[in-house]
């Protein structure tokens, strides 16, 4: 049988409320992730709210100690359930559809209209693996050998890259020509120096480079895809 095909997703959750049924390990976990994405977070749970401290986040929490309502989606983006009541959790699941609110359920695939990957950080670079569900201790372990592959040098990297895109795309106003220019960043001198942390001479490097591209000096042409 062939299972659903999700949607991949990078949603901007600043200052948005979402919310969280539950207050156990799963719901803390689920809370902590949030919060770190800069969202309001409202945890509804009768029981105490051992959740992370606000002051240690980008986004705020809100706690409401009492049983979980219909109501309490008013206004969210995106609700995960993370009770062990599936009674509570069925009801987060009808509620959240009938307000066309992207919900979770844990460990209950068909009651989710979304999926939470297994994540791997590196500063600005983030990959997200997920198995549409299927066996989220597979998307762990795959996570892990990704993780080996990926070291923390590809954060700097992408920083670098980030803090060129505004002076590349005033002197480069060519699409193709900026991805050739920054595949070459990646590819070359500037990239490693990057990831070795040697930012001052990677900039340098960089702008070198797009200097010369500026002028229309012949470079080699890209042998990979993307868009810098």
């Amino acid at each position: 049988m062939t299972g659903r095909a999700y949607y991949p997703l990078f949603a901007n959750l600043r200052g948005r409320r979402c919310v969280v049924v539950g207050c156990g390990p799963v719901a803390r976990r689920k809370i902590k992730e949030l919060l770190s994405c800069g969202a309001d977070v409202t945890v509804i749970c009768p029981g105490p709210a051992r959740t992370p401290e606000a002051a240690s986040s980008p986004g705020r929490i809100r706690h409401v100690r009492r049983r979980f309502r219909a109501s309490d989606l008013r206004g969210a983006w995106l609700v995960c359930a993370a009770t062990d009541d599936e009674r509570v959790n069925d009801a987060v699941f009808r509620a959240a559809c009938r307000r066309r609110i992207l919900a979770n359920v844990v460990d209950r695939t068909d009651r989710c209209t979304f999926v939470a990957p297994a994540l791997l950080r590196r500063g600005r670079v983030v990959i997200a693996i997920s198995t549409g569900g299927a066996s989220p201790a597979l998307a762990r372990r795959l996570r892990e050998r990704v993780g080996r592959m990926i070291d923390p040098s590809y954060g700097r990297l992408a920083a670098m890259l980030a803090s060129l895109r505004a002076v590349a795309k005033r002197r480069l106003p060519s699409p193709e020509r900026r991805k050739r220019y920054f595949l070459r960043v990646v590819d070359g001198r500037a990239g490693a120096l990057a990831r070795a942390g040697l930012r001052a001479a990677a900039r340098r490097e960089s702008l070198a480079l797009l200097a010369r591209m500026e002028r229309g000096r012949r470079t080699p042409r890209a042998t990979r895809s993307g868009n810098g």
